[in-house]
């Protein structure tokens, strides 16, 4: 009797209920992966964006000196 209280909270102990735990788990995962480098890749975009911003203001700046 024992034995199978400690199964019922032992994943790998109850079978297949256990593994489709762990693939729910591993689909989370990955999914918040996903998500993680998506976001990633977005900042890099707006980042990149900004610093060819900052390079044409450092230009103009540089137009403005020669002329003046």
């Amino acid at each position: 009797m024992a034995s199978s209280v400690t199964a019922v909270g032992n994943p790998q102990l109850t079978g297949k209920k256990g593994k489709d735990k762990n693939k729910d788990m591993m689909v989370l995962m990955d999914d918040g992966l996903m998500g993680f480098n998506s976001t990633m890749s977005t900042l890099t975009d707006k980042v990149e964006d900004m610093d060819k911003q900052i390079e044409e203001l450092e230009s103009v700046r540089d137009i403005e000196e020669l002329c003046g």
